[in-house]
């Protein structure tokens, strides 16, 4: 045994104190998983879940990104997003016209808006059908304060809505939106996997004339999904008010 053999051990053999790392692949210690093996068991482990939760599994519908060719926005971006979506919402809720122009001009909000949301932030009078849309919005700005977060709880079943008071305090009282950061990507293409496979159940349900499964609720599933296909550039989107595409 040469003298480097007795310092630090056969750097190969299963009995060495330290083991150089990657270097037994056979045994499958600490490699990393390419894209395509990264992508299967995201989805697999969502399908698991999905299981345990009594939600169908539509078979057809294809992997999300992989970490690798992930393309993520950057927190001023998803930040910006968040204000607009509240706002519409607020308003939505039932905020006085006035009122509401004074804190879009006081938080220097008014280029944030797609020309949809400027429209409607404009309207002193808007429709049922408009208010009926925006107040949706909650749900949306709900999974991008998970994404920048501002909050602890993980974005789980879509089961209940979540709490208006609670977004409007968050965007309200946070002076920086992109205090911490976004969180990290495998976290986001997780929760876009889930929410995903959560939106096509609610879709096929709807198309047959039934209530979603699993006592999901429909817009909270649609909406989160609508963020977080936008917060990752899901299947090339670009803009918010793009139409939402399942993959498949």
């Amino acid at each position: 045994m040469n003298w480097l053999s007795r310092v630090f051990g056969n750097l190969g053999s299963r009995k060495s104190k330290y083991i150089t790392p990657h270097l037994l692949d056979e045994d499958g210690c600490d490699v990393p998983k390419t894209p395509d093996e990264e992508q299967v068991d995201r989805r697999a482990r969502t399908e698991q879940r999905l299981r345990g939760e009594g939600v169908p599994i539509n078979p057809d519908l294809g992997e999300v990104t992989s970490e690798r060719d992930a393309n993520i926005r950057a927190p001023e971006e998803v930040a910006d997003r968040l204000l607009a979506l509240t706002l519409v919402a607020m308003k939505a809720e039932g905020m006085d016209h006035e009122i509401m122009l004074e804190i879009v001009k006081e938080r220097k909000a008014d280029t944030l808006f797609t020309s949809r949301e400027r429209a409607f932030i404009l309207n002193p009078s808007p429709s049922d059908a408009d208010l009926e849309h925006f107040s949706r919005s909650y749900e949306a700005a709900w999974a991008l304060v998970w994404a920048l977060r501002l909050v602890r709880e993980p974005l789980t079943t879509p089961r209940r809505n979540c709490d208006h008071e609670r977004v409007i305090s968050i965007v309200r009282d946070t002076p920086d939106l992109t205090v911490n950061a976004l969180r990290d990507t495998p976290s986001v293409l997780d929760k876009l996997d889930l929410f995903m496979r959560y939106a096509s159940a609610v879709q096929a349900s709807l198309a047959e004339g039934k209530k979603p499964p699993s006592e999901i609720i429909a817009i909270v599933a649609l909406e989160r999904y609508n963020a977080l296909s936008w917060l990752t550039h899901h299947e090339g989107r670009e803009d918010w008010d793009e139409p939402v595409r399942l993959a498949s």
